[in-house]
């Protein structure tokens, strides 16, 4: 009798499932994007959307909830219903950095959200300006020896990805860097621009048009293997020095506990858009790598990317965001 009830209770389980992925979407799809509207997230954001919109049969719209280094947006989907309804596309900022170094973030980390699909990976790359005389890693490493924050690092803000790699390579060459943060990638260009830091590790994507410019010289990219869309663009490790995967990768999730068949429909309609060649062209004009993983695959990778970053923030001590 125990073991009909609980078959009885699966297949009911299952059913339920079922018709949730039936009925999902029944109305509109809000897709938040923690960043301001106009930059790469935003981009990538809306091209989804709308082939999102097309797969699915409702409407896809973007919500551009900015602030607290992400939290905000991170927080509003994980308090959200889990029925599909409500969804971020977001990256190590959100669901990794910005808990862990604010307690007040309103939500626990990378265990708060149901991951879908990862999507594109904007590779971030080492840039100085070409006004100074840093053309080289060793250049660098070697005047950052001389004294404490002789040489000076720009982020998008404290608790970015950009701000995490230059702790990285601080630890890794044994100096202490000073720590310059930005509200965004505009600003921070700027002053780069104008060498008043001495170098970044940015956005590609923004960067692209001052390197080919010759304002700024790019020197190495934060990635295991060289970017499609920058291929003469040597990696750290090609150079000397450690690889780091750390590009300025993108990727749908819901609320934990969304149910998996609309986790499956949601990844499905994901898959379909990354074959898309409107939406690829799209993509790379812009610099993006497209990059899918599918459900399983995401949930690892952000469960070890957790682990990556989590032991960068213990060993330099960054908390609360400073």
């Amino acid at each position: 009798m125990k073991k009909s009830l609980i078959l009885a209770a699966a297949f009911a389980a299952f059913g339920l499932s079922q018709a949730s992925a039936d009925t999902w979407p029944s109305r509109t799809v809000t897709l938040i994007n923690p960043y301001a509207a106009g930059g790469a997230a935003d981009l990538i954001a809306r091209t989804l959307a709308e082939s999102l919109t097309r797969e699915l049969g409702q409407p896809v719209v973007v919500d551009n909830r900015t602030g607290g280094s992400t939290a905000i947006a991170g927080k509003a989907v994980a308090s959200a219903e889990a029925d599909g309804h409500t969804l971020i596309i977001a990256g190590s900022p959100t669901f990794v950095i910005a808990p862990a170094l604010n307690a007040d973030a309103g939500y626990s980390g990378a265990e708060a959200f149901s991951y879908v699909s990862r999507v594109v990976n904007v590779p971030n790359i080492l840039v100085t300006s070409a006004k100074g005389g840093l053309d080289s890693l060793e250049k660098i490493k070697e005047a950052a020896l001389k004294e404490p924050e002789a040489i000076s690092y720009s982020s998008v803000g404290p608790g970015s990805l950009p701000h995490m790699i230059g702790l990285m390579f601080a630890d890794e060459i044994g100096a202490s860097m000073l720590h310059m943060p930005y509200q965004g990638v505009a600003p921070a260009t700027v002053d780069l621009l104008a060498g008043n830091v001495d170098i970044g590790f940015m956005n590609a994507t923004a960067l692209v048009p001052h390197i080919r410019s010759g304002d700024l010289k790019a020197l190495a990219i934060a990635s295991t293997k060289r970017s499609p869309q920058l291929p003469d663009l040597p990696t750290m490790g090609e150079l000397g020095f450690q690889d780091y995967e750390m590009g300025t990768w993108y990727g749908v999730a819901g609320p934990k506990g969304l149910p998996e068949a609309v986790v499956a429909k949601l990844d499905a309609a994901l898959a379909k858009a990354m074959q898309d060649p409107e939406v690829l062209n799209r993509l790379t004009t812009a610099g993006v790598d497209p990059f899918y993983l599918p459900s399983a695959d995401f949930a690892a990778f952000v469960a070890s990317d957790a682990e990556t970053v989590g032991g960068i923030i213990e060993k330099s001590g960054v908390r609360n965001a400073d």
